[in-house]
């Protein structure tokens, strides 16, 4: 199947289930060189820790898990994943407009970690001043996603619902759509889960709602996630350091060792 051939097949896909599975983004040195990255960052070895602690003392702390950065434009080992260009020709071809990286973030899921509830991403993005739920995520493995580890779970087509009521837990940091909604949601549509091998990535609408089991196996399920927003969204107003709309050149060179010393600025906040 030829690349056009292959863009409307997955273009149907998208419109029609909220997702689409691209086997081989990375390769798996790229994936190895990644995740050797995160295992050398002090500020998220230190968050790591200490979900772990939390964890031990029955809080659940599942948003915590996630390590969230606003250094997108450059040309860092994690935007040369993020910033690929075969994500970008997907995007735009779905959106049918220009796209640009929102932000960059790294779901810290090792052995013990809790999963998520179901939610949709737009929820919390429409409070950043986003008028449309125009966006997308792009979940990239690092490590194999299994059912045993918490692969991610989707509910294929429920990005056509609209923008859902979440409701949050108490003693914990995570929430999700609302209960008796989603009793109803699954008696009428499938959950699928999205097993990944190392370097394979899934790319879901803002709207499809997604969680995760907790990882009760011996194995890490490290994910670096790339969240995109498009030209004609641009946010509004800024919230959590979230940024406009600007150009940005998808990034094409390999993720190669040398690039160990390219790291993203995580503290970059935007005016």
């Amino acid at each position: 199947m030829n690349l056009t051939t292959s863009l409307i097949e997955e273009n149907k896909s998208f419109n029609r289930d909220g997702y689409v599975v691209i086997k081989g983004l990375l390769k798996q040195a790229e994936a190895s060189i990644l995740k050797q990255a995160i295992e050398n960052c002090e500020p998220m070895q230190k968050r790591k820790q200490q979900v772990q602690e939390r964890w031990a003392t029955g809080r659940r702390a599942a948003f915590e898990t996630i390590f969230v950065w606003n250094d997108v434009t450059g040309e860092d080992l994690f935007c040369k994943a993020t910033r690929r260009e075969a994500l970008f020709i997907r995007l735009q071809t779905f959106f049918e407009d220009e796209v640009y990286l929102y932000h960059n973030k790294v779901a810290l899921k090792y052995p013990s970690a809790e999963g998520f509830r179901y939610h949709q991403d737009y929820f919390y993005w429409y409070g950043m001043g986003n008028i449309y739920p125009d966006m997308a995520t792009a979940q990239i493995a690092l490590d194999s996603c299994t059912r045993g580890n918490g692969c991610l779970r989707v509910i294929p087509g429920t990005h056509k619902l609209g923008r859902l009521n979440h409701t949050s837990l108490a003693q914990s940091s995570d929430s999700g759509v609302d209960e008796e909604r989603l009793q109803e949601i699954l008696k009428r549509f499938q959950v699928v889960e999205v097993e990944l091998a190392v370097g394979d990535a899934v790319l879901f609408h803002a709207n499809l709602l997604h969680g995760s089991e907790d990882n009760t196996s011996e194995e890490a399920r490290v994910t670096l996630l790339g969240c995109y927003n498009t030209k004609h969204n641009s946010p509004y107003r800024t919230s959590c350091g979230h940024p406009y709309y600007s150009v940005q050149k998808p990034l094409i060179d390999e993720i190669s060792k040398s690039d160990l010393t390219r790291m993203p600025n995580f503290d970059l906040m935007y005016e």
